[in-house]
């Protein structure tokens, strides 16, 4: 499943695109439920940048950066898989470059300025 879904992740897409994408996806014949977690709604204006493979040992899918439409600021998001769907949800706090989203183990806090 995360061959396909993958395949459907686009640089450039705002992720309340993303979630229609993946909405319409299935995977041997079983259509993919996507839904954002409610903090995540506040900041699906921004676009996808990046995005790296969950770690193994988790339910995370991908790691996603997302860029803030005003500019300056990106997010970390993550697709997990939940109870047979998949979870799109997103770490409010802000990064200020586009590549420390993409490393879980980074706290916000020890992100550079660009």
């Amino acid at each position: 499943m995360s061959k396909t879904i993958e395949g459907a992740l686009r640089q450039g897409i705002t992720f309340d695109e993303l979630l229609k994408v993946l909405g319409g996806l299935s995977d041997g014949g079983k259509k993919f439920q996507v839904q954002a977690e409610a903090r995540s709604i506040p900041y699906l204006r921004h676009t996808v940048v990046g995005w790296v493979d969950g770690p193994p040992s988790s339910s995370v899918t991908f790691v996603l950066s997302g860029a803030d439409p005003k500019g300056g600021a990106w997010r970390r998001f993550t697709l997990s898989r939940k109870e047979g769907n998949y979870e799109l949800a997103c770490f409010p706090t802000a990064f200020h470059n586009d590549k420390d989203p993409l490393s879980p183990g980074i706290p916000p806090s020890s992100s550079r300025y660009a």
